[in-house]
């Protein structure tokens, strides 16, 4: 038998977090690859005196930067799942 390293509740508040990172890291992603716009930062038209400026045209580099965030966030998913096997062990024993 392994000892154990961490209380069950370590556990599953990590995991918690790890999923509460995940699923804001994948909803980022998801609207950065779709609109090849920033989430912070979604170019839309400004307005200067009594003209309109157009918004930027979407970036490549932002889609590509959306697929980084979907990857880390379901990475981060693979940790939820190796956090509560853990905590499930550590509760059992």
């Amino acid at each position: 038998m392994a000892a154990q390293l961490s209380s069950p509740e370590t556990y599953f508040q990590t995991a918690v977090f790890c999923l509460i990172v995940a699923v804001t890291l994948i909803a980022v992603g998801r609207h950065q690859r779709r609109t090849g716009r920033s989430i912070t930062n979604p170019d839309r038209p400004i307005r200067v005196a009594n003209g309109l400026l157009p918004e930027a045209p979407p970036r490549k580099s932002k889609r590509v930067t959306g697929r980084i965030y979907i990857f880390f966030g379901w990475f981060l998913i693979l940790g939820v799942a190796i956090n509560l096997i853990n905590g499930i062990r550590a509760a059992r024993s």
